[in-house]
């Protein structure tokens, strides 16, 4: 019966952090998960002034893609690394799943900010070329500096991270 109730508390918890503005810990049970910030962006160019002047890490990834539940963990270590001078932000990708989605986030213990691109139009203007996952990374000015595409692990994203400092 505990684990029951603990499954409904961090269900919904996680589903409250993709709720605009639903951020705010205090209202949250205690021992419950941390809140993935969840942001919605119409366009690329919104998606790139929220870091202005301040290189950026945009990570496509999907539910449905192994490869990039398998680069998830990598991408919560670098944040930890380098979050304090490199925003992440991850985007779901025409995920059929959000509750598939959700639970992906939750496992892989992604803090950084998450929004949606369920018609494809963020990956096709920043990439050109709609593979899973993608990785892009923004320089300070807000210009690509550069595209990966396919698993990238650690070793690969810190060294492009490095670049972009």
């Amino acid at each position: 019966m505990a684990a029951l109730i603990s499954l409904i508390i961090l269900a919904v918890t996680v589903g409250l952090a993709f709720l605009p503005g639903a951020t705010d810990e205090a209202t949250l049970p205690a021992g419950a998960a941390p809140v993935i910030e969840y942001t919605s962006y119409d366009t690329t160019s919104e998606l790139l002034a929220d870091f202005a002047g301040r290189p950026l890490v945009v990570n496509f990834f999907a539910s449905w893609c192994a490869p990039c539940r398998a680069e998830l963990p990598h991408f919560v270590d670098a944040h930890a690394q380098f979050g304090d001078r490199v925003g992440f932000v991850g985007i779901d990708y025409q995920d059929p799943d959000r509750d598939a989605a959700i639970a992906l986030l939750t496992e892989a213990g992604v803090t950084y900010p998450i929004a949606e691109d369920p018609s494809g139009a963020i990956l096709d203007e920043l990439s050109g070329l709609p593979a899973m996952p993608t990785t892009i990374f923004v320089g300070a000015d807000g210009t690509i500096v550069d595209r990966h595409r396919g698993i990238i692990l650690i070793d690969d994203l810190s060294s492009k991270i490095e670049d972009l400092l």
